[in-house]
């Protein structure tokens, strides 16, 4: 089998998933649901970690709001083959910045970044009929909101 083929594949997927998370979450006229309330207070000072199942690759995105340099250790250290940084930039003003993971790793880099106080995490997904399998053991409630 030809890994760096398969490997050019799957990254181009990666890049159209982490395209359209952020169609989903990043304008503010988009919809999606979320794992935190709307009225939920955040601390000014946290870092907010969006988190997206990409169901076609088996993987899955972590958005950054802003630069948590304890959290990217975090994804540097997983296998090249098994993670890929991705940003978009829209426009010259905005960015979206994504971390995309194969899901193996999921439930460890979960454990480590809710060991870090300043950060906080966001699951997100389209449908509310459309929970992943993945998140389904968190017991999560999702909330509507808009980008």
């Amino acid at each position: 089998m030809n890994y760096p083929i398969l490997q050019k594949v799957t990254f181009a997927l990666l890049k159209t998933q982490a395209q359209q998370m952020m169609s989903m979450c990043f304008w503010k006229n988009s919809h999606y649901l979320s794992s935190r309330s709307s009225s939920t207070t955040r601390n000014s000072g946290s870092v907010v970690i969006r988190i997206a199942y990409f169901k076609t690759v088996n993987w899955v995105g972590f958005n950054f709001c802003k630069y948590h340099p304890d959290a990217v250790k975090v994804f540097r250290k997983l296998p090249k083959s098994d993670r890929l940084f991705y940003g978009i930039k829209p426009n010259r003003y905005a960015a979206f910045k994504v971390w995309c993971v194969d899901c193996q790793h999921f439930e460890k880099i979960i454990s480590f970044l809710k060991n870090y106080p300043d950060i906080e995490i966001e699951f997100v997904i389209s449908e509310p009929s459309q929970i992943p399998e993945l998140f389904q053991p968190l017991n999560l409630k999702f909330y509507e909101r808009s980008g």
